[in-house]
């Protein structure tokens, strides 16, 4: 087992730890267990996903993080689509146009960060000739 990523935010802590395959996960969660912690989240992550490029929720507002959160709840990214601005509005009293620039400036931070994780080669691929 070992750390892979550690942050500070909002007076807490975020610890992310890779395991062993093999290792008794059983176990493991029983340590995590023990220690004094408000929370452990714990998922699968596979070998695509280790290679993504991590996004620090705090480089959020905590406006952005909240209407983004609520949005992906809600469905606003499924396809098809189940809620609306609109509905998102509604539900944080405020128009849709201020909803529209939130959930804007979080998507703006967050490709912003996965472009500048794409090495040179990708980003080389990504353009288009524009000799039409």
């Amino acid at each position: 087992m070992g750390t892979n990523d550690a942050s500070e935010r909002d007076g807490g802590h975020t610890i992310s730890i890779e395991i062993d395959p093999d290792a008794d996960i059983a176990a493991v969660l029983g340590e995590i267990a023990e220690l004094d912690v408000d929370g452990a989240r714990v998922r699968d992550v596979s070998d695509e996903e280790r290679s993504a490029v991590p996004v620090d929720p705090a480089e959020l507002t905590a406006v952005q993080r909240q209407t983004l959160l609520r949005a992906v709840e809600a469905g606003y990214y499924s396809d098809p689509r189940e809620a609306t601005l609109s509905d998102l509005a509604a539900e944080f009293d405020v128009s849709k146009s201020a909803v529209s620039q939130r959930l804007h400036g979080a998507e703006a931070t967050i490709v912003r960060r996965v472009v500048e994780g794409m090495d040179r080669e990708d980003r080389s691929m990504t353009r288009f000739d524009q000799r039409e």
